[in-house]
């Protein structure tokens, strides 16, 4: 008899044509912060992530610190992408985000240099030493030169390439070129086209101040939603 009560309960098998009932995934309810943390979170995450980007893109103008900052923005994004996901969990705010955020990772470091050699930018004449070809995958050639001062002082960041570089020149051919005298920003060809890479500067300001707003239009949505208001007014 014990033996009997002992015997674990056998299902019963399905009838032929019968599909079992799929079982259900309990999914975890998304993360929700206090109306109180929202606003704080969006707050420190719209002015914080442009200007720590922007500034290391303005330290980054300096070819010796260009790879580590390029880190350091990219890690500084990333994060801020994060915090933004916890102010507004859901919806479309997220794609103009990361959008707005890969452009302030590309312009300014170019519109900060081109800034830097409109204004103290001094015309120098410097020998070529060397100059490299390199050819992508469209089978476009670009060069770049290794150049030293033609009066012997020293040149922080001796390349310069773009079309002051076009392979038409030899090596120990004298060429004059925009030279920082702060030896912060690389020399630059006389024929760089500063004004247009200097627009890359009010593009950045543009950027920054879209990403900002685009972090409080995304608190103010997750507010005045109905669990927003609900949170709201339990904590008060």
């Amino acid at each position: 008899m014990t033996g009997g009560k002992n015997r674990k309960k056998r299902k019963r098998p399905l009838a032929e044509g019968v599909v079992p009932r799929p079982k259900r995934v309990r999914r975890r309810p998304e993360p929700q912060l206090s109306p109180k943390a929202v606003r704080r979170t969006a707050w420190l995450t719209g002015l914080l992530t442009p200007v720590l980007m922007v500034g290391l893109a303005a330290l980054g103008s300096n070819p010796d610190y260009q790879p580590v900052c390029g880190i350091l923005a990219f890690t500084v994004l990333s994060a801020g992408v994060i915090a933004l996901g916890f102010v507004r969990p859901r919806g479309w705010i997220i794609w103009p985000a990361v959008l707005f955020g890969v452009l302030l990772l590309a312009l300014p470091t170019t519109g900060i240099r081109a800034q830097i050699m409109a204004q103290r930018g001094v015309e120098t004449a410097v020998v070529i030493t060397a100059a490299h070809s390199a050819k992508d995958r469209s089978g476009t050639v670009s060069w770049t030169c290794d150049i030293r001062r033609a009066d012997g002082q020293p040149l922080p960041h001796a390349r310069v390439g773009g079309y002051g570089c076009s392979g038409t020149y030899d090596v120990g051919d004298t060429e004059n070129v925009l030279v920082d005298p702060a030896g912060w920003a690389p020399p630059v060809p006389l024929d760089e086209d500063l004004g247009f890479r200097r627009t890359g500067v009010h593009v950045t300001a543009a950027l920054a101040v879209l990403w900002g707003l685009l972090v409080l239009v995304a608190a103010r949505r997750t507010l005045r939603e109905p669990g927003g208001a609900a949170g709201q007014r339990g904590g008060r």
